[in-house]
């Protein structure tokens, strides 16, 4: 999976940068879709097997398959392999540049972070099998992070650039992935269980990869807990809503008036026969760190969980993981060394002025790499599971005491490139930044702490 280990892992502390490597892949090979998929769909002659759900194949006509998000290509194929001929036609909205070819389906490369005219399109050629399925048909969805920009059609009165726009402004932000989605999904024709009712009248399956710190199934198949108002909450909240298009803030304000319709509720779709009658969870963020976990105690390291879901500021969570390690090597807690320290979630970036090439574990690993450079025994890890972090082709940071020297050498300032967020030029000037090419899952982000004695 590691494209580059070995220019990781000739330097620096290279038995703790190996074995925190070998812990990484561990984690993304326990969630790829070879592993996850076989597990959760099962097919016996006729009857398909979705979870604790059957379908008889018999009794359907034509079966679709839609897929939408950075590693949902990976989800259909393991799909296919259990299907075979049966599928009747299928779209997959993959990220460009991580698009695979995929026997049988339709595959568009499309845009990440932001939405593009391929976006568009996908979203219309998804819409358009939702609605062409009939009452004998089956629907099967595989949704994984990332859909939200690669599959878009916008409510009614709102265009694409208002969308592009408006997905800026909120990643620049700095905002929880719960927070941009409240705003997205009511902006959006298709998300937040829209998809599900225009499936209607057919038989729908949705696969999910949880990529959200909530841990809950998502995407345009599954009913939404949020509002209009909720939407313009977040607005508010961030000092949005004055720089967000014209377009967009009219339209959220007629929703929360009344004078739109909302996102269908959990409780509205399952109350509506054949939606919804299968909904699972393929992977998230504790398989990764329980797989992390474990694997790292094969190695022989005293290995513990922090959390699966942490969130915040990148360089304020490397903060934390700082004085964890400080306080590992003067104290031996929480875990006595040699030990490594597990956690998931997602952070994120507030960018604010011109900002460089970087991505939230990237900001990670530099801003950890100048908190340890008097810690000789600590190796750190963060990687975007998917195999791409932030708008850059780089998936993470492998960092230790020897980081910033090396940046130093290329006459580089580090401290300089953390504050402009310019995170891809100092690590890969140092030779830790990770390449991994995408990684066919996408479970938010795994941090590693490896402390040697």
């Amino acid at each position: 999976m590691i494209r580059n280990r070995e220019g990781l892992t000739d330097h620096g502390n290279e038995g703790a940068r190996e074995a925190a490597l070998d812990i990484a892949t561990a984690a993304i090979e326990a969630v790829h879709p070879s592993r996850t998929v076989p597990e959760a769909v099962e097919r016996a002659g006729s009857t398909l097997w979705v979870g604790d759900r059957s379908f008889d194949l018999a009794g359907v006509e034509d079966l679709y398959v839609i897929a939408a998000g950075k590693g949902s290509a990976a989800v259909a194929t393991a799909l296919l392999a259990v299907l075979g001929d049966r599928v009747t036609e299928g779209v997959i909205a993959e990220k460009r540049g991580q698009v695979p070819d995929t026997d049988g389906l339709r595959v568009l490369g499309a845009g990440h972070p932001l939405p593009d005219e391929t976006s568009l399109e996908a979203g219309q050629a998804i819409a358009d099998i939702a609605g062409r399925a009939g009452p004998d048909d089956l629907v099967i969805a595989c949704i994984t992070g990332g859909a939200s920009a690669q599959c878009v059609r916008p409510a009614a009165g709102l265009s694409l650039a208002d969308l592009r726009e408006t997905t800026d402004l909120l990643l620049g932000a700095g905002l929880p992935i719960e927070a941009v989605n409240a705003v997205r999904k009511h902006l959006s024709a298709v998300k937040g269980g829209r998809l599900a009712r225009q499936v209607a009248p057919a038989a729908l399956a949705t696969l999910v990869v949880v990529d959200e710190v909530a841990g809950e199934p998502w995407g345009p198949t599954v009913g939404d807990g949020t509002t209009f108002a909720d939407a313009l909450a977040v607005l508010d909240r961030h000092g949005l809503a004055e720089a967000v298009p014209d377009a967009v803030r009219a339209h959220l304000e007629a929703g929360a008036s009344g004078e739109r319709p909302e996102t269908p509720r959990p409780g509205d779709l399952a109350a509506m026969d054949a939606l919804e009658r299968a909904t699972v969870v393929l992977a998230d963020a504790v398989d990764a760190c329980e797989a992390a976990r474990d694997r790292a105690a094969e190695l022989g390291y005293e290995s513990t969980i922090l959390s699966s879901s942490i969130e915040g500021e990148s360089r304020e969570v490397a903060r934390v993981f700082g004085a964890v390690a400080a306080e590992i090597e003067a104290h031996g807690r929480p875990v006595g060394p040699p030990c490594a320290l597990v956690s998931g979630g997602e952070t994120t970036v507030t960018v604010t002025g011109e900002a460089g090439s970087g991505g939230p574990n990237q900001e990670f690993g530099l801003a950890l790499a100048l908190d340890i450079v008097d810690a000789p025994d600590v190796t750190a890890l963060a990687l975007g599971t998917d195999g791409t972090d932030g708008p850059t082709d780089i998936a993470g940071a492998l960092v230790d005491c020897s980081t910033v020297e090396r940046m130093r050498a290329a006459g580089l300032t580090p401290r300089e490139c953390l504050d402009r967020h310019d995170s891809s030029t100092a690590l890969d000037a140092a030779g830790d930044a990770i390449y991994t090419g995408p990684t066919g899952t996408n479970v938010m982000d795994l941090r590693l702490l490896v402390v040697e004695t």
